[in-house]
């Protein structure tokens, strides 16, 4: 658009009154708003991508350099242990760039204004829609498909990485080994580029991995099959991919027009 978007533009496009936007935007419990309402009202602030303060260099400066992140609960060790090993991995990086990380568990999932941008790290489109649904402060997707232009999401480049197996394994065929998902869109993407996928929760799955090539981007499951020597890992946890998702955060929190909003790294 052309003209600064202001509440009034918010408001029409929503079918509410100024001052309903005004009291979604500002959480206030004291005003009867049903859910519907403010879910709608939350979606086109997104969509519109207007802000209270209408000016994005102040919204920049303003920031709280923190950002928050949601997981999937009650999973398996040993995606437990790789969740873990995210926290660590973004934890150190967003150090780096001065900002800190706070973890939200399942059960808060109501608007939270203290970060500047929430990130879901491979959780199902359902719970991310959820989460966007509640809050103002940009959402983000790492390593899960929400096929929605609305939100940036940042994820392995899986037709990539199949290239590269191919090459390392000289032709032969390989088992891509991957921890399991609850995101359906990234399950289906995974068997479109892969021959032969091979999902894992506990380790007594491994056993019958150990004699065939096998292609890893779990940092949990290189560790355990590293010794087999028939390996070829390419990281889904990378710098270069949390560079990416920082430069989103940051094209996000400006309200920048970017119209490539899928990343693959």
């Amino acid at each position: 658009m052309s003209h600064k978007i202001t509440i009034k533009d918010v408001a029409r496009e929503a079918g509410v009154s100024v001052a309903t936007v005004s009291y979604v935007i500002n959480n206030r419990t004291d005003m009867r708003i049903s859910d519907a309402t403010r879910k709608k009202v939350l979606q086109i602030i997104n969509m519109l991508g207007y802000t209270p303060n209408q000016s994005a260099k102040a919204l920049a400066t303003n920031r709280n350099h923190m950002v928050a992140l949601y997981l999937t609960p009650h999973v398996s060790a040993l995606k437990r242990a790789e969740q873990m090993y995210l926290i660590d991995f973004l934890s150190s990086f967003l150090h780096e760039k001065d900002y800190d990380l706070i973890y939200l568990s399942n059960t808060y999932t109501e608007k939270y204004d203290n970060a500047d941008a929430i990130v879901g790290y491979d959780i199902s489109s359902e719970y991310f829609h959820q989460i966007g649904d509640c809050n103002f402060s940009p959402l983000l997707a790492l390593d899960c498909l929400i096929n929605d232009p609305l939100f940036f999401e940042v994820c392995s480049d899986y037709a990539r990485m199949a290239k590269a197996a191919d090459e390392f394994f000289h032709g032969e065929p390989f088992t891509f080994v991957t921890l399991s998902s609850p995101n359906a869109e990234k399950r289906a993407y995974t068997s479109e580029i892969f021959t032969d996928v091979r999902y894992v929760e506990n380790l007594s799955e491994l056993s019958g991995l150990l004699d065939r090539n096998v292609l890893l981007v779990d940092h949990t499951l290189y560790e355990l099959l590293a010794p087999t020597g028939k390996v070829c890992y390419l990281p889904a946890i990378s710098r270069e991919k949390l560079d990416a998702l920082f430069s989103c955060i940051n094209r996000a929190l400006l309200r920048e027009v970017y119209e490539q909003h899928t990343i693959r790294i």
